[in-house]
């Protein structure tokens, strides 16, 4: 069977707790003090939120919460006021204009465009900053979208978890009726 036509599983409805507590555990990620040599590495754990749901779930997460979460994260970081808050929503409007492109595709394929998202993302922060004045900060600031690609299908498998219906309930409610 060819790669485009592997069966899909019907998933659950997603939670709106289950949401806020994946957005709550990205922040903690997010602001954990890594080491100077692992912080190059870490990806943006808010913007990789965004874009899986922004593609998953498009009528509850879209631009107005990426612009909220993106001035959390401005306050938070105390970096140029807005810088995240207008990658957020380029990001995440971005997203949401290729979600049913990026669906069609494998988890392989989609990590190559979670890696353009995630690059635009920090693109977008490093103008911002050089426009306020700020220095060019370097290319290994961009490896962390690599890393966020590489994590992408591992995110996929977690963020669903449990929206998935067990083999033993799926069983049970086919010998039922």
């Amino acid at each position: 069977m060819p790669v485009y036509m592997e069966p899909k599983q019907i998933l659950r409805p997603v939670s709106s707790l289950w949401i806020t507590f994946t957005f709550l555990l990205a922040f903690t990620l997010n602001f954990i003090p890594w080491d100077n040599r692992v912080v190059t590495f870490q990806p943006d754990f808010i913007a990789m939120l965004l874009i899986y749901w922004c593609i998953h779930q498009p009528g509850r997460i879209g631009v107005g919460i990426a612009f909220l979460v993106g001035i959390i994260m401005d306050i938070a970081d105390a970096n140029v006021f807005g810088q995240h808050a207008l990658a957020y929503v380029v990001v995440a409007f971005v997203a949401w204009q290729w979600r049913r492109r990026i669906l069609m595709h494998t988890l392989l394929q989609q990590s190559a465009h979670a890696l353009v998202l995630l690059l635009l993302a920090q693109l977008t922060m490093v103008i911002t900053r050089m426009l306020g004045g700020g220095p060019f900060i370097g290319l290994g600031y961009f490896v962390s979208s690599i890393t966020g690609a590489l994590l992408w299908s591992t995110l996929s498998h977690m963020l669903q978890a449990p929206q998935r219906q067990s083999v033993k309930a799926k069983y049970e409610a086919t010998n039922a009726s």
